[in-house]
């Protein structure tokens, strides 16, 4: 899929090889004449028929990774054996419709909702390093989910809501969602904000007037509530059940939800090769920004940073590594795959019901009809 609803649809087996999943079955039919018996023999005057012969030849180099991948997934009971006919025997295409299936399997219809993502299974981190030339036989596959824009959420409402439930309940909500999505992909918040303003202080210190310059009031707009400690897991858990309100217990319950989700696996570690293929990138993009109110300071901010973000190739938002030749690599790999998609899904969930948030969808589901979607570059 070429967003997380769709993902898998960029399969890559190295560097220059990113193609569509129409052009990939293009690329593998002869475009020459197959040798085959055409003509009548002797003094017969049959008509050439093609019974038997094959309409279609396909020559692939460097296939043996998407072979081998293609049956663990098999045998893992990851992929089903009647997407074999769907793929036309492809190894590639049917390991793009399996991946297809898992995101659907994981909530891929929720997560299209408030997230614009992609992801790409590739040979390689940066087609333009060295290491490419390291993995010959294509074993070495990275799965890796990247934004395509940033989702948006407004914080604020579901703030004063929560706040008269529990002082600290506001706080609490933000430091949970954050984290819980943080885990996986990144997020642009206030405190991604202080730090562009720190940075901008740093710039014109020592400047003759520093005081000409005007600085985005990031502060300013973060609500007092923010300033309280926020509550442990076991107290939220304790105010979720006790709550009278229905929208705001339905709002802590999914807020926990999400939390425990994004716990289900570990964040796969950067060896030193990944490392240095992705020596020369710069941070992963924001795959949500949140704000207190639209249009505020941090919104400001992250604008700003949005204009030199892509001035060198961002690192991915996850990397999964995974070896196609080892079978429980696989399996953990496809399980760390299905925790970042429930995480996302249940993060879609939650904004959802957030108050305030009713316009930033990015792709509405089937039955909503009327209005334009929203979203953020």
């Amino acid at each position: 899929m070429s967003r997380l609803a769709k993902i898998g649809r960029i399969i890559d087996s190295g560097a220059g090889n990113s193609r569509s999943l129409a052009e990939r079955k293009c690329a593998f039919t002869s475009t020459g004449l197959a040798s085959a018996d055409l003509m009548g023999i002797g003094n017969q005057l049959a008509i050439p028929r093609l019974d038997g012969t094959p309409l279609e030849h396909r020559f692939s180099a460097g296939d043996t990774a998407s072979i081998a991948l293609a049956q663990t997934l098999l045998e893992l009971d990851i992929a089903l054996p009647e997407d074999w006919i769907t793929a036309n025997h492809d190894a590639r295409v049917y390991v793009l419709i399996t991946l297809d299936r898992w995101i659907a399997a994981h909530g891929g219809d929720a997560i299209k909702r408030r997230f614009d993502l992609y992801a790409t299974l590739t040979g390689c981190l940066d087609e333009y390093s060295e290491r490419n030339e390291e993995n010959p036989d294509g074993s070495r596959l990275y799965l890796t989910i990247d934004p395509d824009k940033s989702g948006f959420v407004v914080l604020r409402p579901t703030l004063d809501l929560l706040e008269e439930v529990n002082p600290r309940a506001p706080v609490t909500f933000v430091r949970f969602f954050v984290r819980a999505l943080n885990n996986w992909v990144r997020v642009y918040d206030y405190r991604d904000a202080q730090e562009r303003v720190a940075m901008l202080h740093d710039w014109v210190e020592g400047e003759e007037d520093p005081d000409q310059y005007e600085f985005p009031d990031v502060e300013g707009c973060i609500p007092a509530s923010m300033k309280c400690r926020p509550l442990g897991h076991k107290k939220l858990r304790e105010i979720a059940s006790q709550v009278k309100r229905k929208q705001a217990k339905a709002l802590l319950n999914s807020l926990l939800e999400l939390s425990e989700v994004s716990e289900q696996a570990k964040r796969p570690e950067l060896t030193d090769e990944m490392r240095e293929e992705l020596c020369d990138t710069n941070p992963p993009l924001p795959s949500l920004l949140a704000v207190f109110k639209q249009e505020d300071a941090i919104e400001g901010c992250f604008d700003e940073e949005a204009q030199t973000m892509m001035e060198v190739t961002p690192e991915p938002s996850v990397i999964i590594p995974l070896n196609a030749h080892d079978a429980e690599s696989i399996r953990q790999a496809f399980h760390t795959f299905g925790v970042v998609c429930k995480t996302m899904a249940a993060a879609s969930r939650l904004i959802d019901i957030m108050p305030g948030n009713e316009r930033w969808v990015i792709q509405r589901r089937e039955e909503e009809h009327g209005g334009a979607d929203q979203n953020r570059s």
